[in-house]
């Protein structure tokens, strides 16, 4: 099958919304399908203009292939007689983030009317798609929400060699990989620590989006003196370190404000055999890890996060065998290319 698949990218930035893309070519291709990717620029530093975004509906895409995938917002609004919607999130500022700081219009009536247009456009290109997925069952809730449609989750793998993820020993250190920006709560992993009473420690590893939150971070482990417990690895982690950090943890933090998925690095545990630490209100992590079984679930509080640091270090075995379960958790949810493509294509039930 010829396959276009139409997403957009922040220029520079190669992250999970370009990773995906990247991926499902590439399975694809792996299957024997011919697949052209497409990208619009979408920098998500600058709101969205209305008329760009209506401008989207004018390209010329009717005819070019077979079918056509879209998966960042807005390029689900192109117009194909094929299309297959793989949407991931919304403008989240102006719908799930609506009643939080990262709402980035007013909440008067100008505000209110430009989330109405937008939830229009949004309307006609999800109607409009032969099929329509989510990567979760938590956009899938809000699509419902928002626009009134039914879609179907379609949990994301991993791509590239996944064979160099590995189980390592239990170490005695926690670890958070992730873009380190308040919306994945670093800091309040690193708050955390100072109620800990095992020897637990902490590792955090990213590349920064904002200079003053990682000054935040760096003077909260100084002013406590967690300097020992403690370790900051800001900036662009190597590939092979951070298999190799993964491979020596304890577990996995992953600490999303309401994330539209269970996060690639929830993945990248499951792989290495390790147990992943969330929060109640980390979103879509909630449908990976059960609490107790895949790993802990914490209330968005400091201290108690630090009990399940320490229930993690202090009972080893358990922990391990957590970890055992999150490396089974993605063949009970069908989180395999095989499935995913199938469905993407329209080639099986």
């Amino acid at each position: 099958m010829r396959v276009v698949i139409a997403s957009t990218t922040v220029p520079h930035i190669n992250g999970g919304g370009r990773l995906i893309v990247e991926w499902t070519a590439a399975a694809m291709r792996e299957h024997g399908h011919e697949v052209e990717e497409f990208y619009l620029p979408f920098p998500t530093s600058v709101r969205p203009d209305l008329s760009a975004v209506v401008g989207l509906r004018a390209m010329p895409f009717a005819g070019a292939g077979d079918r056509l995938v879209a998966i960042r917002w807005p390029a689900h609004l192109i117009r194909h007689e094929n299309k297959a919607t793989w949407f991931i999130h919304h403008y989240r500022q102006l719908f799930d983030l609506w009643d939080t700081p990262y709402r980035d219009v007013p909440a008067n009536a100008e505000g209110i009317a430009y989330r109405e247009a937008l939830r229009r456009i949004d309307n006609l290109g999800l109607a409009e798609s032969q099929s329509l997925f989510t990567n979760s069952l938590i956009v899938r809730d809000r699509v419902r929400q928002y626009n009134g449609l039914e879609a179907e989750p379609l949990f994301p793998p991993l791509g590239g060699d996944t064979s160099r993820f590995h189980q390592g020993p239990v170490g005695d250190y926690v670890f958070y990989p992730s873009r380190v920006t308040p919306i994945k709560r670093q800091l309040i992993a690193v708050e955390a620590m100072r109620y800990t009473t095992s020897g637990v420690r902490l590792v955090i590893a990213g590349k920064p989006e904002v200079a003053p939150y990682e000054h935040q971070l760096r003077a909260y482990v100084r002013e406590h003196g967690l300097e020992d417990r403690v370790e900051l690895r800001m900036g662009w982690l190597d590939e092979e370190d951070k298999i190799s950090l993964l491979a020596g943890c304890l577990a996995l933090a992953y600490l999303p404000v309401d994330e539209d998925s269970y996060g690639y690095p929830s993945l990248e545990a499951s792989h290495s055999a390790k147990p992943i630490v969330t929060l109640t209100d980390a979103g879509g992590a909630l449908e990976f890890v059960r609490d107790g079984v895949e790993g802990l679930v914490a209330e968005p509080d400091p201290r108690r996060l630090a009990e399940a640091f320490d229930r993690l270090y202090e009972d080893r075995e358990e922990t391990g065998r957590m970890g055992e379960r999150s490396h089974a958790r993605r063949a009970e949810l069908n989180i395999a290319w095989p499935h995913v493509i199938d469905r993407l294509l329209g080639l099986g039930a």
